[in-house]
Order: C-alpha cells, then sequence, then structure tokens
C-alpha cells in the first residue's frame, strides 16, 4: 500500500468526482482509477460505488477516511523530521465563496506560494451555506466565506474585512437616471443574484419579503462574471460587492445606485474546525493572512 494511493483516496473521498480529482493532483484519471482500485484490491474491499454520474463512498470507505488522514499525516511528518525545518511542504484544501475567491483571495495565495512553493493548495469554490458540514467533514481545511459561523461553537472564525455592496444596472437601463433608489423602485424588476441561501443575496430578499416588495422575477446565478454580463446587457438589477464591480464602474459599462435603505454590507470570515490540526501550511496560512489583515486596518 502507497502513501500516494491514499493521498487519492483522501482527495476523491473528499471531491467525491474522479475528474476533479484528477486535476487537483495533476495526475490523468485513468491514474487516480488505477490507485483507487489497487488500493481495493490490497484491503478486499469497495470503497466507492458510482450511482449514474455521482459517486459516493462506501461505508468501508468512510471507515477507511480518518485512518488514511492519519497515515499520509503521519508520513509527512517522518519526511519532516529530516528535512530542512524552515522549508514547508504538504497540501491544504481551501473552501471560498466565488466572491472572495476570484477578486480577494488570489493575492493572498500568490503571496504564500511564493514563501511556501511547496506547499500545494487546491481550492473548493462552493456556497458559505456548506462550509461548516464541509469542515465537520473534513472535505476542507479552512473556509473563506462571508457567513457569521459564531453560532456554531464548533468552528472558530476570524473576521477578515466588511465590505459594501452596491446595486448596478445598465446605462440603458429606466433605474439608472433615478437620483435616489428606493426600495418600492425595485417593485416589478428582474433581479439578477448569486444563488444560494446566506450572505448579502437572502439579506435582500428578506428585506423585499418584510417591506412586501414584489420583484417581476428573481434569477440566481451560479457565476459572478455571468450575473455582470447579463446586468450590462439590461437583463436587470443585480446586488453584488463593490469589489466585484469596481472596473466595469470606471469604464462606465455599469452604473451605480445611490440606494438609501439600510446597509447590506457583507463580511468576510477564515473558518476553522476547533477539533481540526492545524498542520503547518495551515498554521502559514493563517498567519500570513492575519498579518496582512492587521496591516491593511493600520494603514
Amino acid at each position: 500500500m502507497h502513501i500516494k494511493h491514499l493521498e487519492s483516496f483522501i482527495i476523491v473521498a473528499r471531491l467525491l468526482n474522479f475528474g476533479e480529482a484528477a486535476r487537483t493532483l495533476n495526475y490523468s484519471q485513468s491514474t487516480i482509477s488505477e490507485q483507487i482500485h489497487s488500493l481495493e484490491e490490497y484491503l478486499g474491499v469497495r470503497l466507492f460505488e458510482r450511482i449514474g454520474r455521482k459517486v459516493f463512498l462506501t461505508e468501508q470507505g468512510k471507515k477507511l477516511l480518518p485512518f488514511a488522514e492519519r497515515m499520509v499525516r503521519d508520513a509527512e511528518t517522518l519526511k519532516n523530521l529530516f528535512s530542512n525545518d524552515e522549508i514547508l511542504s504538504g497540501s491544504i484544501m481551501v473552501g471560498a465563496a466565488e466572491t472572495l475567491c476570484a477578486f480577494w483571495l488570489p493575492p493572498f495565495l500568490k503571496e504564500y506560494r511564493m514563501l511556501y512553493p511547496q506547499v500545494q493548495v487546491n481550492i473548493k469554490v462552493g456556497n458559505c451555506v456548506d462550509f461548516p458540514q464541509w469542515l465537520q467533514q473534513n472535505i476542507v481545511d479552512v473556509a473563506f466565506g462571508l457567513n457569521d459561523e459564531s453560532e456554531h461553537q464548533q468552528l472558530r472564525q476570524n473576521t477578515l474585512f466588511r465590505g459594501e455592496t452596491v446595486f448596478i444596472v445598465s446605462p440603458q437601463h429606466d433605474l439608472s437616471t433615478v437620483p435616489v433608489l428606493e426600495l418600492r423602485n425595485l417593485t416589478g424588476q428582474t433581479l439578477l443574484l448569486p444563488e444560494g441561501y446566506c450572505g448579502y443575496p437572502m439579506d435582500l430578499k428578506r428585506l423585499l419579503e418584510k417591506e412586501q416588495v414584489r420583484a417581476n422575477m428573481i434569477l440566481e446565478f451560479g457565476s459572478l462574471e455571468s450575473i455582470k454580463q447579463c446586468v450590462k446587457n439590461d437583463l436587470g438589477v443585480s446586488l453584488l460587492p463593490k469589489i466585484v464591480v469596481e472596473e466595469e464602474l470606471k469604464r462606465g459599462e455599469l452604473v451605480s445606485l445611490n440606494w438609501n435603505g439600510i446597509n447590506i454590507p457583507i463580511q468576510a470570515q477564515m473558518v476553522f474546525h476547533r477539533d481540526k490540526w492545524l498542520s503547518p501550511p495551515l498554521v502559514a496560512l493563517e498567519n500570513l493572512i492575519l498579518a496582512k489583515i492587521k496591516k491593511y486596518q493600520k494603514s
């Protein structure tokens, strides 16, 4: 039984997708399949089963996962005993909301990669509402989301920043010339929002429901870029973090509306499970980001 096979098993178990696991590990999908098959033959059990196009862990696979993680961790620790202590290596799995992954996290990851080139950083973009479960199931090691997770006692979070959201339309939209946008102006409008059940889109939906303002329809998208393109083509009104649309606003491709309602901010969090063992690469990532945040707050 090879450690590489266990590493592949762990990534497939986390992603439940052989293709994504192959891309994450920079292997071919056939190599991943062969490694899992070899592991299954060695143990004499089935670790995964396919139902339609979906992959699921078997009970034997669920039983193996914590042992595999421990063995890989121990192997990494053993290797580090005989290497330069100043050189970090290994891999980490980062969960991130698309807003943060696309418009905030990259500079931090770039610096982290420059400092620790031997650490492999894998990113899983997802919905904030899923992050507590992902952390609980060890699918990700750390999550960067927009939800306040303080009510989850098993989680530990660091608040990274608070940012503002803006209502945007195309320059051709009827609302683009409204001096002040009021909630009632959204009556009968088509709203284009990120999909999901957390953060600022849910705050807006709750506000509309509370004030009994009925939009014509609410279209939900899995991509922020898709929302921006649809708004540019005058398909509706959107509420997005300002950091997402700053360039388009500067170029005049989108118009920011002067909103006079209650503030609908975003609040970014870095979240860990309290029981999670923080490997040296994870500790280094947390320390780097917190140091940068502290520096920005002082400047």
